[in-house]
């Protein structure tokens, strides 16, 4: 599903240079729950934006689902991006102004599919995930728990086979954690492929696999 090969990455401040990844290797196969750990600063996020096709690494090469994206054109990425990779993130990234019911449908606005069936997609997730009930509200009348939910399955409407978590848990109580972790186990048992980024070992023990990102290198 994944296969990164020597990927370096370095950001530039003025003159200054700063190498944030220096030599990735890494191969996730279809199906599988991986947990990448490592301190602030590590590399963790631009890891995650490699892997999810919004940032491009400097060196090395990256294939996704056999696919070269280090030979890409930006708009054959992005195309990538909306039809094999769903994001779940720590703020959840909702937009405050669309109701639960759009914020859901949105990845699928670009898509083939007649607006009938997309609808019903949305409507067959909401139930999932306990949430029909809210399809009309906005974000701002929902708890951290339930945007989570509406950012999954945002995540999930476009049946990605890659699915990137960064920080699915950072925000939210005890509880409520474990309920996201539980959903997060769900989803991996219908056959997504999960890479969760976190500095929470309880968050990364639920995964098969768990690296560690130190210095810019996985270990």
């Amino acid at each position: 599903m994944i296969d990164l090969k020597d990927v370096r990455k370095h950001y530039r401040s003025g003159n200054l240079k700063s190498e944030v990844l220096r030599g990735v290797n890494l191969q996730v196969k279809q199906g599988e729950y991986v947990a990448i750990m490592g301190k602030s600063g590590s590399g963790k996020s631009t890891m995650l934006n490699l892997l999810g096709t919004l940032d491009v690494l400097d060196k090395g090469e990256y294939k996704l689902a056999g696919k070269s994206v280090h030979k890409m054109s930006r708009g054959k990425r992005v195309r990538l991006r909306n039809e094999e990779i769903g994001f779940v993130f720590q703020h959840f990234q909702l937009i405050p102004n669309l109701s639960v019911f759009q914020n859901v449908l949105l990845p699928l606005t670009y898509g083939r599919k007649r607006l009938g069936k997309k609808k019903a997609r949305v409507l067959a997730l909401l139930d999932e995930m306990g949430l029909l009930d809210k399809k009309n509200q906005k974000p701002d009348r929902l708890s951290g728990g339930e945007k989570q939910r509406v950012a999954i399955a945002r995540a999930l409407v476009n049946e990605p086979g890659l699915i990137l978590a960064d920080e699915p848990t950072g925000s939210l109580d005890e509880e409520t954690t474990e309920n996201i972790l539980s959903l997060f186990d769900r989803v991996h048992e219908q056959g997504a492929t999960i890479v969760v980024i976190t500095h929470d070992q309880e968050v990364a023990d639920r995964a098969g696999r768990i690296l560690r990102l130190q210095n810019g290198v996985l270990v």
